[in-house]
């Protein structure tokens, strides 16, 4: 049994139908120079409703190379695709098995964090999280790529002084050992 299917066209002018609807791919780029494993791809939409036809433009990003039930290498593409749809007043869906539930955890604690509410602990997040959408977060990789993709946007990317020399070592350690688990 297939877990998903492809349901939009894949390469820019291919036209696909599905029923009474046409999805036309008008064009495909990388989300940014920096972050070419984001594909956005630019679907025109059209059906009829009561005899006239509809068209709408959907914003498609796909991360492409999110291993399943796995984590990719991490960098600051969550940040990346976060901060590209932060914001929009059109509807946002985000759907995969393998990194919704990483994707929208680091969101929920950036918002919070913006908002200058605390953000409970980890374990509670996943809990509300899973609360809305069950099997979010599926492993512990993802579970620990949430902590680690928030210390690396954090420590290094906004180099957040750690001044206790104890955190800087424990803050070292959990990203060595890190790399050596998802290796």
């Amino acid at each position: 049994m297939d877990k998903c299917a492809q349901y939009w066209p894949l390469e820019e002018k291919e036209v696909k139908t599905y029923g009474d609807v046409e999805v036309t791919n008008t064009f495909i780029r990388p989300l940014n120079a920096d972050e070419p494993n984001i594909c956005l791809s630019i679907l025109s939409v059209k059906w009829k409703e009561d005899g006239k036809e509809k068209t709408r433009e959907v914003r498609h990003y796909q991360w492409i190379d999110w291993p399943d039930r796995g984590v990719p290498p991490c960098t600051l593409t969550a940040m990346a695709l976060l901060s590209t749809v932060r914001g929009t007043k059109k509807p946002i869906v985000v759907h995969c098995s393998a990194g919704t539930g990483s994707i929208v955890a680091i969101e929920f604690i950036l918002e919070r964090l913006q908002q200058g509410i605390p953000c409970e602990a980890m374990d509670e997040i996943l809990k509300e999280l899973r609360s809305q959408r069950p099997y979010s977060i599926q492993t512990d990789l993802q579970y620990l790529y949430v902590h680690r993709v928030m210390l690396f946007y954090f420590f290094e990317k906004y180099k957040v002084a750690v001044t206790v020399e104890d955190l800087q070592a424990k803050y070292k350690k959990f990203a060595e050992d890190y790399e050596k688990a998802t290796a």
